[in-house]
């Protein structure tokens, strides 16, 4: 929609140049201004949007929003640059989560599972035509399924793909927020009716600094959101959240969690438990696997319950959810190939520790023989390197054999992240594999009946960055690929 002068200094809270008319459209990219666009100059980690506002100017904007002034183009100066994307975004696509229910998902573990949760269980009750899903792996609309390209989209996507939904019909939809999301402040004026914080472990520190700073942001969700708050109460930060934020409810095992986990029964087919809430007890059944797990669907379902969903829905839900992609995904069946291979996104010490404790506990033959856990892995470019050793070290006490391979190099050396990963590994089980297929086919031959292969770290991507640059890689079609070719069928 077009705003007009008067409404542009509302929105921005500055005064807006006299010469500009107004505008119906934003970005903060110059590539993609359009005539009657407002272009908005984001401070950028290596470069400030100020340096691209001629750019923007030439190729039709009428306005550009900055911290500062631009000489020579007409500037509405703003105190933050980020925070006046959001609001412009949003009052360019007509203020969509005003007339639907977004509810918001955070934490560092766990926030796609519950996600994929949360959406199963609202559209059981309400229609899958009525609801959405924005994470990490995929965007949901409806019944149309699109890739995502990061876990919390820039501002202008995030506004622009909930008008979207809201004009085909979508009512409720479920949001993974990401801490960076938070920060960048990408979901910035959302109208969020219910959220759910996860948990909280060492991660991102590269663009927080701290664990004070990352939990800080993790936190913002919560001042944003209008509705129902569920935080973990098994961890430290989710209790500590529920202390400092007022109406925060809780989730877990913990005695007097509001939503309390009890009589948790497991098997290689999935994981039943009852969660007991104040106007009863919910007996749930899902096809998911591991502690984590429970965790995650419970915190669904608490939702569920807490925004008036039918009892009878949320169960039918958990015990048809699906696979989640790229979260302990099985990709090759024990039945199958006499192992199982399995794909996990995991890419933190605490990550890797719960995905191969799942691992062990599925590992072994039908006869009750012992089988091996094995895991090929890498650590990402770029970011926190205190955690590759950390990595290493879990992946050797918890797996038989492990491959350290190349994950996200980015910019760096691939043999130097995979040594800092060794240093914390026993070097009696662990070898280095750069080449990621390598390792994984590797892994496949050495694998035998009952053993579980763990290819962890990229979960759903479908992008290697390189310093030599990005290349396709899909860590479930290559299993598949190499189980097909090495000719392990049949085992």
């Amino acid at each position: 929609m077009i705003l007009d002068r008067a409404k542009l200094t509302e929105v921005l809270g500055t005064e807006v140049p006299s010469g500009v008319r107004g505008v119906g459209g934003v970005t903060h990219d110059s590539r993609c201004a359009e005539p009657g666009f407002a272009f908005v100059a984001v401070p950028g980690f290596k470069r400030d949007g100020t340096e691209f506002a001629p750019e923007a100017f030439r190729r039709g904007a009428s306005l550009v929003v900055a911290e500062r002034d631009v000489p020579g183009v007409p500037t509405a100066v703003v105190a933050d640059a980020r925070g006046s994307l959001a609001v412009l975004a949003r009052e360019v696509n007509g203020d969509p989560s005003r007339s639907m229910q977004v509810y918001g998902v955070t934490g560092t573990n766990g926030k796609t599972t519950t996600s994929y949760a949360l959406h199963a269980i609202l559209a059981g009750a309400y229609g899958q035509d009525e609801c959405g899903l924005m994470t990490t792996a995929e965007t949901i609309s409806g019944g149309e399924r699109h890739r995502s390209v990061r876990t919390t989209p820039e501002a202008t996507e995030v506004q622009g793909t909930l008008a979207s939904m809201l004009e085909s019909g979508v009512r409720r939809v479920v949001m993974e927020v990401s801490s960076h999301g938070l920060s960048l402040r990408r979901v910035a004026g959302t109208r969020f009716a219910g959220a759910i914080f996860t948990n909280l472990t060492r991660d991102h520190l590269d663009l927080h600094g701290s664990m004070e700073d990352y939990y800080a942001a993790k936190r913002g969700l919560f001042y944003m959101t209008e509705g129902p708050r569920l935080a973990n109460a098994d961890d430290a930060y989710g209790r500590r959240l529920a202390a400092e934020v007022e109406d925060v409810s809780t989730f877990g095992s913990t005695a007097g969690a509001d939503y309390r986990i009890a009589g948790v029964e497991t098997t290689r087919r999935g994981t039943g438990f009852a969660l007991h809430h104040h106007e009863g007890v919910l007996e749930l059944q899902t096809p998911l696997l591991g502690p984590y797990n429970v965790l995650n669907v419970a915190g669904a379902a608490s939702l569920a319950l807490a925004v008036g969903t039918d009892e009878g829905a949320v169960s039918r839900a958990v015990r048809r959810m699906g696979q989640v992609p790229g979260r302990f995904e099985r990709i090759a069946a024990a039945g199958e190939y006499g192992f199982e291979v399995v794909v996990d996104y995991a890419h933190t010490d605490v990550g890797l520790d719960a995905v191969l404790r799942v691992a062990r506990g599925v590992a072994g033959g039908p006869d009750g023989s012992r089988g091996r856990v094995i895991c090929v892995f890498g650590a990402a470019g770029e970011r926190d390197r205190a955690k590759r050793p950390k990595m290493g070290r879990v992946a050797s006490l918890l797996a038989d054999m492990s491959l350290i391979t190349t994950d996200d190099a980015y910019s760096e050396d691939p043999g130097k992240i995979a040594r800092e990963v060794e240093a914390g590994s026993d070097l009696s089980r662990t070898s280095i594999e750069l080449d990621r297929r390598k390792a994984i086919r590797r892994a496949l031959e050495v694998a035998r009946a009952g053993d579980v292969v763990v290819v962890a770290g990229k979960g759903h991507e479908t992008v290697q960055h390189l310093p030599e640059g990005d290349v396709p890689f899909h860590d479930a079609m290559v299993v598949r690929e190499l189980l097909e070719e090495i000719g392990n069928k049949g085992r």
